[in-house]
């Protein structure tokens, strides 16, 4: 039976029938049949309002009420409507015209699921409730906050203890001249660490240093990143899951068990990089970090150790990029590069930026480990190496603190420098107007 040949009549039975077997989408198509083909009917109006949502069942009693005021059933379907809380009450429907000759008007269509829980919340926010649901309400909010609380204390705890409190205890060491080997002789001496310093040539050497490193790491490591990713969500890939643990694993490893891996690696009597790598094909032999030669790349090396979480970040990026946009750049003819650099590159930039922050503030500690705290006779050592220098060599604890800050302060510009300029180049979908 279709709507060219069929009466107001048989299509309302078509949806009574429907409603008793629970079929809502079809009592609703064949309801609103019959009421294009007689809107002065009243069945078909209590139809559509038992099928649909609460703002456009009201909207439907109203119409079915006009067309009969004496019906019992529009009155009371009405009057219960309009009884629920004031919270449950969603905004009024508007109201259309039918395209059918003479039709009366009709509501919307309505609303989708979502739309239902946004209309009713923000009614919940605006209208008066009884005191006694507010209260309840409250109780419910307190013993979630309490709960969230308890639930996440063993991290705030952790947070308070080991990073809030060193942090602000090493503010107020350094307005002091704590020494390590001497600290019941602790006096406050004000500004003096930093005056000191700005002063000391040997920061100024260390900064350059670290400057150095970081303008070759941070892009190696952020390209590496990007590499890894495009070629490892390459959907012809076989084993991309081994390859990602794989790739990952080296960022997890612990910094002692790290330490003593490299260790073993570089010693200059029994390591493996001299013995294996750079002997055989008699190349110079690692001495030290400062050492000339092919392994002057080393800490470059150790610091491309951990782009684990880089990768992993922007992965997900690139997944989360809309295939419409790949199978409408193929059918204008883009090859797999001009693919890559115009749509995938724009649209993980995101992703690349917060990467760029992580390593960031990460590469000035890299060449720690096989520095081993000589810190300022290498022009490819950081500022990292001289707060280790100045602490547990020459125990100047206060001075380090004061060191530690001006590099904390340093970062936090540099960081917010690149929040700046991030508009220029990082491209976020959702702000594009």
């Amino acid at each position: 039976m279709t709507r060219e040949n069929i009466t107001a009549s048989q299509a309302l039975k078509q949806a009574e029938e429907a409603l008793r077997q629970g079929e809502k989408q079809a009592a609703r198509h064949w309801a609103q049949v019959a009421v294009a083909m007689a809107p002065n009917m009243e069945d078909p109006w209590l139809i559509m309002a038992a099928v649909a949502n609460p703002s456009a069942s009201i909207a439907y009693l109203e119409r079915a009420l006009e067309i009969a005021p004496e019906s019992a059933r529009a009155r009371k379907g009405l009057e219960w409507a309009r009884a629920r809380p004031a919270w449950e009450q969603p905004q009024p429907v508007r109201r259309v015209a039918i395209s059918h000759p003479g039709a009366a008007e009709a509501p919307t269509q309505p609303l989708s699921a979502i739309q239902q829980i946004q209309t009713a919340s923000s009614i919940a926010a605006i209208q008066p409730t009884s005191g006694a649901g507010k209260a309840r309400r409250r109780h419910v909010a307190r013993d979630k906050r309490l709960w969230g609380l308890l639930l996440i204390s063993p991290w705030l705890i952790g947070l308070v203890i080991f990073k809030l409190a060193p942090l602000l205890a090493t503010l107020g060491i350094s307005f002091t001249d704590f020494y390590l080997l001497t600290p019941e002789k602790m006096n406050f001496v004000g500004l003096k660490n930093y005056i000191d310093m700005f002063m000391d040539p040997n920061l100024g050497f260390a900064f350059m240093g670290t400057f150095k490193l970081a303008l070759i790491v941070i892009p190696l490591q952020t390209a590496a990143a990007v590499l890894l990713a495009a070629l490892l969500s390459d959907k012809k890939l076989r084993m991309k899951d081994t390859l990602r643990v794989l790739f990952f694993l080296p960022s997890i490893i612990p910094s002692a068990a790290a330490m003593f891996m490299w260790d073993g690696f570089t010693n200059p009597k029994a390591g493996w990089l001299n013995a294996l790598f750079l002997n055989p094909l008699g190349l110079a032999k690692y001495i030290h970090f400062s050492s000339d030669g092919p392994s002057s790349f080393l800490p470059i090396l150790t610091m491309l150790w951990s782009i684990g979480p880089g990768f992993m970040i922007i992965i997900g990026a690139m997944q989360g990029i809309p295939t419409d946009l790949f199978e409408a750049a193929l059918v204008d003819g883009a090859n797999r590069l001009r693919r890559f650099f115009s749509i995938t590159l724009p649209m993980v930039t995101p992703a690349i930026f917060f990467t760029l922050i992580l390593n960031l503030t990460a590469v000035f500690g890299g060449a720690l480990l096989l520095d081993r705290g000589s810190a300022f006779f290498s022009d490819r050592s950081s500022v990292d190496n001289y707060l280790y220098f100045m602490l547990f060599d020459s125990f100047r604890l206060g001075a380090a603190a004061s060191l530690a800050w001006i590099f904390f302060i340093f970062l936090l510009v540099l960081v917010l420098v690149l929040f700046a300029t991030s508009k220029r180049w990082v491209y976020y979908p959702d702000q594009e107007n």
